[in-house]
């Protein structure tokens, strides 16, 4: 388990640079000594409090700033063992002597200490399996469709680069959440109709499409390769929505799916539309680790049934012919979901239902858009 030393000091504000320039010197004996990670962190919001606050707790002048940091050790053995050599060090490295390295504040004034983590959360720095990695629309016209849906997101388009084929990557304000390609006539002979689709993050894929397999489902495109993207198949579940599941090339975290804060243009919701709510729940919850967390009663339409991996991801719900046959329904965030109805009529979509409040003070719509692909949006309406 790691082990945290935390400090609280004061810095006079004007040394800031002086500050940082000893910290650097000094901290890289401890990240020598075996730290994993230290942080240094110049105060920003500091308020004052009613019993106390950090400011007391170290006697800062009004012209000195609050500094807190922390050492992170990989555990409490490796931090004794580091501190028991500081003495020595202190003597004869000068990144530790206080003649080469001076302090540039009242070390007296210093509070610290040693502290055990008993809780720790961490946002994943990798895609597993079962996680929202990455959208797709197939579409009739692709440049219709890029420049209706430009109308209603803060999206830029951009070439994939693939030299052939036409492929478009969807960038929000902050990162790449999707792709815009159009329907080729082979496809559109096997019966591809314009359509969002939702990615999968897989471990492995040919296991998965011989689990999916099993459980009922359907390939509609065989594993394979895409260079410098990663391996995947195209999928349907046995209800008959299709999806893409992969295993995509490299590291990091896809942030596709805004999981963890709410972010423009992102995907905001995944909506499993079924005719089979309890066999979807069979077939997801068994392929993907996908638990079942609550419902919402919607009259005629039966229960809307929250989706949980790790924090809430989606719903599923019974089918409404009025969206089509089975499929995931995807919401995209907009700053304002007036607006962006305006925006869907005015550019030759339809809005099918809403704007509908939902929990937490968001509004969201479901929407066609002109070549017929079913997509929602989910926003607030500021004041």
């Amino acid at each position: 388990m790691t082990y945290i030393d935390g400090f609280v000091i004061a810095v006079p504000t004007a040394n800031r640079q002086r500050f940082i320039d000893h910290a650097n010197t000094g901290n890289s004996v401890f990240m020598e000594l075996g730290a994993l990670r230290i942080l240094e962190c110049w105060g920003d919001e500091v308020p004052e409090g009613k019993q106390t606050d950090f400011r007391r707790a170290v006697q800062a002048t009004a012209d000195e700033t609050v500094v807190f940091s922390w050492i992170e050790w990989p555990d409490k053995a490796t931090r004794d063992t580091a501190m028991a050599r500081m003495e020595e060090l202190m003597k004869t490295d000068p990144r530790m002597s206080p003649e080469h390295n001076p302090m540039p504040f009242d070390g007296a004034r210093m509070i610290y200490g040693g502290f055990t983590p008993v809780v720790t959360l961490e946002a994943p720095q990798a895609d597993s399996q079962g996680d929202f990695i990455w959208y797709e629309l197939l579409t009739t016209d692709a440049d219709a469709a890029q420049a209706f849906y430009g109308k209603i997101l803060p999206w830029a388009f951009n070439d994939s680069g693939q030299a052939d084929m036409d492929y478009r990557i969807v960038r929000a304000p902050e990162h790449d959440v999707a792709g815009l390609m159009a329907i080729t006539p082979e496809m559109a002979e096997h019966g591809a109709r314009p359509v969002w689709l939702s990615y999968l993050a897989v471990d492995d894929v040919d296991q998965s499409v011989a689990a999916i397999e099993q459980k009922g489902g359907a390939v509609q495109m065989p594993a394979m390769d895409v260079p410098m993207v990663g391996r995947m198949a195209m999928v349907a579940d046995p209800q008959g929505a299709p999806l893409y599941i992969m295993k995509p090339s490299g590291g990091g975290k896809s942030m596709a799916f805004a999981y963890d804060r709410p972010r423009l243009g992102h995907a905001a919701w995944n909506e499993l539309h079924t005719s089979d709510q309890a066999g979807a729940w069979a077939f997801y919850g068994d392929l993907f680790s996908w638990s079942h967390d609550g419902d919402m009663d919607m009259g005629p339409m039966g229960q809307y049934q929250f989706i949980r991996r790790g924090g809430m991801v989606g719903a599923m719900m019974k089918a409404d012919p009025a969206m089509g046959p089975p499929h995931w329904n995807t919401y995209f965030r907009v700053a304002d979901i007036a607006a962006a109805k305006r925006a869907v009529e005015a550019a030759g979509g339809q809005v099918v239902q809403g704007p509908d409040e939902i929990p937490g003070g968001d509004f969201s719509m479901n929407c066609i858009d002109p070549q017929g692909a079913a997509f929602g949006l989910v926003g607030g309406r500021p004041s």
